[in-house]
Formats: structure tokens, sequence, C-alpha cells
């Protein structure tokens, strides 16, 4: 169990009012999906993208 896990717990129960993703195009093998196991279609609002040479950096507000 790790933060993914956690993450798609606290989505489910509520607790969570923004999301920040860090994405590298880096491939590192195995790894549990994000989003792969909530209850319900979770909707988010984009609040900032900052793309740099190394990755892209992203702000959701989960609306409630």
């Amino acid at each position: 169990m790790g933060g993914a896990s956690i993450i798609q717990q606290a989505l489910n129960a509520g607790l969570v009012d923004q999301l920040r993703l860090h994405v590298a195009p880096v491939l590192l093998g195995d790894g549990t999906p994000l989003f792969a196991h909530l209850d319900s279609p979770i909707r988010l609002e984009q609040m900032e993208a900052i793309a740099t040479r190394y990755a892209h950096h992203l702000r959701y507000r989960v609306v409630k």
C-alpha cells in the first residue's frame, strides 16, 4: 500500500480539496493507477499548469 491507495481513500471520503500532480516523462515500471479505484467520478477544475524541461506541474481543485 502506498501513495495511490491513500489518495484514493481520501478522495472517496471527500477529504481532498485539491491535487498537485507532477508528471515526468520517465518510465518506472509497474505501479498503481491514481484514479483506478474510485467510488464515483471525481470532477476536477484545472487551476494551474506549468511545463518545465523535466516535468509538467498540474494543480486541480476538486469540485464538490
